[in-house]
This record gives C-alpha cells, sequence and structure tokens, in this order.
C-alpha cells in the first residue's frame, strides 16, 4: 500500500509540473548567448570628435559635463588660454536669446550680424545660421554661429586674440561639424562599429547596453549586435543559426521582407513565442561586420514596433566622422602560412585549415572569392581532389561544417596519404594513416 500511495504521489506531481507555465524564453538573451557581442554605450569620445549621443552631433570638441534641461546647456567646449577658447550650446525654446542674454549678463556686447548658411557633414543641404561679432569680458574677440536643425537650435562660439583669428577657428569646426538629420528634442543617435555608423531613434532612451522607448500600451526595449564578419561566412548563416536557436527557445519567424539598409539588401523578421511580445529582428552586412538589431514589444503594439524598426533601417547611415572606421577589414594578404588539420571520418577523410600571421600568430580574415584547392595522394599518384572559393577563415575552420569538404575514399583503400593544400596561394602539406 505505500508503494501505491508512493506512485500515485509520483504521477499527481508530474501532472502538476506539466501544468505549470513553461519559463518564458526571451529572445534578447537567446540572441545575446548566440552572438556574445553587442553595442557598446554612448562613444563619447572618437579621436578628436565629441559625439553627442542625444543630439546626433559630432564636434572636434572635449565634452562637457551634461546637466538637466536648464537652457542655453553647454555641450562641449575648450578653453586653451584666457584669451582663446570655443563652446558649443544647445539653446533652448527661446533660441538665439537665451545665449544673448547670459552673455551680455557676463559684459559681452553684440556687432553686426549677417546671414552664414553651412553644410554639416551628414547633411543633404545646407542649414540657415546667422554670424554675429561678440566683444567679451576682458577685450577678447569673438564670433558666434547660431543655427537651428530637427527643431533644435544651437550656438557655437569661438574667441582668439583677434576676430580674424576667431572666424578662421569657426570656419575649421563648422567644416569638420557633423549633424544628423532628423534628430528632434527626445530623440538619440546612437553610434555602432566603433563610431563608422549611426542610427536615429525618436522617444527613446538608453538604459546601459539597451535602448528603451515607454508608450500608454507598453514598453519598447532595443538592442543592436555588431558581429565580426569572420564569425559567419555569410549573412545567411547568421540568420539560420540565430533562427535555429530562437525556434529550439519556441520563438518562431512568422514573416519577413528584404529591405534596403544603408545601402544594401538586409532582412527584417518578425518572431513570436508564448509570452505575448513580438520581436523584430534587422540583419544588415555593413562595413566592418553585421549588424543585428533586436526590437520588442507587447503583441497589441505589433503595427508600432514594424514602424519603429523600418525608422531604424531607414535611418542606419555612415556617421561621416571623420577617422571613425571601426574595425579595420581583415584582408588575406595578411596570411603567411597556413595549417591544415586531416582525419578519418568513416570511409572519407575530413579537413580545415589554421592561418598564422608573419609573427606566427593566429589570423582571421574576411575577403570574397579566395580561391583552395586540396589533393590526396599516395605514392604520387592522385586519389582526390576538390576545390572551391571561399570568403573567410572561419569558412575553412576545421570544426566549422569540415563534411562540406569531405574526401570520399575508395573501397576498401589504406595506407598512408599525403594532403596539399593550396589556400589563395599559400601552400602547405599533411599526411594521414587511412585504416
Amino acid at each position: 500500500m505505500g508503494r501505491l500511495a508512493f506512485l500515485l504521489f509520483f504521477i499527481e506531481a508530474a501532472l502538476l509540473l506539466a501544468l505549470l507555465p513553461a519559463p518564458r524564453a526571451d529572445a534578447g538573451e537567446v540572441v545575446a548567448r548566440a552572438l556574445d557581442a553587442s553595442s557598446d554605450s554612448a562613444a563619447l569620445r572618437l579621436g578628436d570628435y565629441t559625439w553627442i549621443e542625444e543630439c546626433g552631433l559630432g564636434i572636434e570638441l572635449p565634452p562637457a559635463p551634461l546637466t538637466g534641461g536648464e537652457y542655453p546647456r553647454l555641450l562641449a567646449g575648450k578653453w586653451i588660454d584666457a584669451g582663446r577658447s570655443a563652446a558649443l550650446w544647445e539653446l533652448g525654446p527661446e533660441g538665439f536669446s537665451s545665449l544673448q542674454k547670459r552673455l551680455e549678463a557676463e559684459g559681452a556686447r553684440f556687432s553686426g550680424g549677417e546671414n552664414y548658411p553651412f553644410r554639416p557633414r551628414q547633411h543633404s543641404g545646407e542649414v540657415t545660421a546667422h554670424r554675429s561679432g561678440v566683444q567679451l569680458a576682458g577685450g577678447r574677440s569673438g564670433v558666434l554661429v547660431d543655427w537651428t536643425t530637427g527643431g533644435r537650435s544651437y550656438a557655437l562660439l569661438v574667441s582668439d586674440a583677434t576676430a580674424d583669428q576667431a572666424a578662421r577657428r569657426m570656419d575649421e569646426l563648422l567644416r569638420e561639424l557633423v549633424q544628423l538629420e532628423g534628430v528632434e528634442a527626445n530623440a538619440l543617435a546612437p553610434l555602432l562599429f566603433g563610431g563608422r555608423y549611426a542610427v536615429v531613434l525618436k522617444g527613446w532612451h538608453r538604459e546601459a547596453d539597451r535602448l528603451r522607448r515607454r508608450t500608454p500600451q507598453g514598453w519598447f526595449s532595443l538592442r543592436v549586435f555588431q558581429v565580426p564578419l569572420t564569425d559567419f561566412e555569410s549573412m545567411g548563416m547568421l540568420q539560420n543559426e540565430l533562427e535555429t536557436r530562437l525556434k529550439a527557445a519556441g520563438i518562431n519567424r512568422s514573416a519577413g521582407l528584404k529591405p534596403t539598409i544603408a545601402g544594401s539588401e538586409g532582412f527584417v523578421g518578425e518572431y513570436f513565442g508564448t509570452d505575448e511580445f513580438v520581436q523584430r529582428i534587422a540583419f544588415a552586412r555593413l562595413e566592418g561586420g553585421y549588424m543585428v538589431a533586436l526590437m520588442q514589444a507587447p503583441e497589441a503594439q505589433r503595427e508600432a514596433l514594424s514602424q519603429e524598426m523600418d525608422q531604424l533601417t531607414r535611418s542606419l547611415q555612415l556617421s561621416g566622422i571623420v577617422g571613425a572606421r571601426g574595425a579595420p577589414p581583415l584582408y588575406f594578404n595578411r596570411v603567411r602560412n597556413i595549417r591544415c588539420l586531416a582525419w578519418q571520418d568513416g570511409r572519407r577523410v575530413l579537413w580545415g585549415a589554421f592561418f598564422d600571421d608573419s609573427r606566427q600568430q593566429p589570423v582571421l580574415w574576411r575577403e570574397d572569392e579566395i580561391g583552395w584547392s586540396i589533393q590526396m595522394t599516395r605514392g604520387g599518384q592522385m586519389v582526390r581532389e576538390r576545390e572551391g572559393q571561399v570568403n573567410s577563415s572561419r569558412a575553412l575552420n576545421p570544426l566549422v561544417d569540415a563534411e562540406l569538404r569531405a574526401l570520399e575514399l575508395p573501397e576498401n583503400f589504406k595506407g598512408d596519404v599525403e594532403l596539399a593544400l593550396n589556400v589563395g596561394g599559400e601552400r602547405t602539406t599533411t599526411t594521414l594513416s587511412i585504416k
């Protein structure tokens, strides 16, 4: 009777466990574990540039501590000595008058004025600007240029020993100034790939490596992953890897489209699980890596999520920041030596290759149409040979799809063989005993 009671208890416990809700599979965590590489926080300094994420603006001045919502608000500036300085301000709703009042209260006097249109980097046309002469406290000469774009007003003030020197320095700063279009109040322009790319997001704010947007119907969240080109042979393979993992976690794709993203064909898929959330994931191959952007919202916000992802993919662009190159190209010409690894797998031989640079250190490369060929011989007689083309060192890694490169063995074939591998003009050999 005791054994029967125990058996009934065990059955009841099993049924109870079966009826409990399964742990929620979070698509963001699935992708994060698969890629192990996410976007950095706001990149504040890039060489000589300061990037102001909430304005989508880059300038060759050191950053200023960001303050609250009081205007005029100092964004970046440089003090050289008592006579020379430069400062970038956001002016707020009052525009130029807010900074004018502040400077005049400190003893400044304005003189003259003229229209002074200029074209920031990444702008489709000139912005309407106005230039004024300023005599600052202490006898310093200055020039001030103010402008409005995206519904926001800015001013750049430069002082120097003479007005002409201040004007020359002003022209230098404006010539290299980067300002993205469409970065309105309550927007963000995060940088990607070491500052090489940027996106414009309206109504979002940053929380560490995530971006979030609050609506009356619930929260939107966004994570952007930056994947080296050497991690996957193609964007299709990257997409297949992630979708396989998502499907294993109970998250399936229901739709997809192929928009143009940063000048190249990308892919945006829609994914559902069992948690009343919907995900949109955008894939794009960029200069320096693959981008995977995962955006999530409640199912009730499905249409709004589609619009937000569309805004992201349409706004993704080169940042225009001088010197922001992201990851350097990984060309095959860095390879100085290859090593071939081969092993018997039943009645076939599998093989792969590792690559070294001039220091005999492992090196990765990513370049299209690199040819390879392999010959298996015994006693000078050809046994098997194959050839093809690849576009990354990963494609020939012994741990990656080695079965696709298999050399089938003749029936009852045994004995020692030599394998001669040629990749991109680099040649190596190895021997193997067939049993």
